[in-house]
Parts: structure tokens; sequence; C-alpha cells
């Protein structure tokens, strides 16, 4: 009964996050349950293969991609997300936005959402505290 309690908890946090419902909630809390020793976001990132792999050889420097090394389903849960949270009228939505207009690809600013995401639930599993979005550091312009 305290397990059932603490996953609803789990799952009350991660929905609070835009784009994560309760059924991307679950999936993220299955797939990850057995990370709880890891304690950097950048380690959930390259887990799910949404970390940045520079491509380059000597002088030769090719674009960057993601690894896609790494769970699919929850690459997957989170790219869904990003989806969501791109057609939004909020801080993450304005983010996507913003790198759509400086002449970023959809997909590239949508993996880049996508990251951030992650990023953002990892923070709020790890902190306990619900999604705060007035609680975000400033973005560096790119």
């Amino acid at each position: 009964m305290a397990e059932s309690a603490g996953l609803r908890e789990q799952v009350d946090l991660l929905s609070s996050v835009p784009g994560i419902g309760k059924l991307t909630a679950a999936i993220v809390l299955a797939e990850t349950s057995h990370l709880q020793d890891m304690q950097d976001s950048r380690q959930w990132a390259a887990y799910a293969g949404l970390s940045p792999v520079p491509r380059q050889s000597g002088a030769m420097v090719g674009r960057c991609r993601i690894s896609k090394i790494g769970n699919s389903r929850l690459r997957r849960a989170f790219y869904l997300s990003a989806v969501t949270v791109s057609r939004l009228k909020n801080p993450m939505g304005d983010d996507y936005r913003r790198l759509v207009g400086a002449g970023k690809p959809k997909k590239v600013a949508l993996i880049a959402l996508a990251r951030k995401i992650l990023r953002t639930s990892f923070a709020v599993l790890k902190s306990a505290k619900p999604f705060d979005p007035g609680d975000q550091r400033p973005q560096i312009a790119s």
C-alpha cells in the first residue's frame, strides 16, 4: 500500500511538468525505476538516447546527432511530450519557437525540447517538488 502511495505521488509530480500526462508519467517511472542511483539528469538523457553526439574526425566536422543508444520507449515518450509542448503557450513552448525562429530545423528544436522536458522531469523527481514555471533559470540565447 505504501508503494502505491509513493508511485501515485511520483506520477502527480511528473504530471505537473508540461507535456507529461498520467500515461507518460507511468511510462517514465516504469522505464527508469532501476535508475535511482543516477545523480545527474545528463545520465538520464544518455540512458534515453537524447544526448548529442558530435560527428568529427580530424578536420572534418559534421552535424551533431542524438546518440539513439538507449531506451527507445523513453525517447519516444519524451519526443511526443515535446510535440505537445511545442504547441502550448508556455515558457517551454516559447523556447521551441525561439529555436525555430533562430533558424534551427524543427526536428532539432523538438529534440532539444524533449531533452529539456527529460531534465525537468529528473529535477522534479529528485527535489520531490511540483514543477513551477517561474522557477526556471534564464535561457542563454543561441
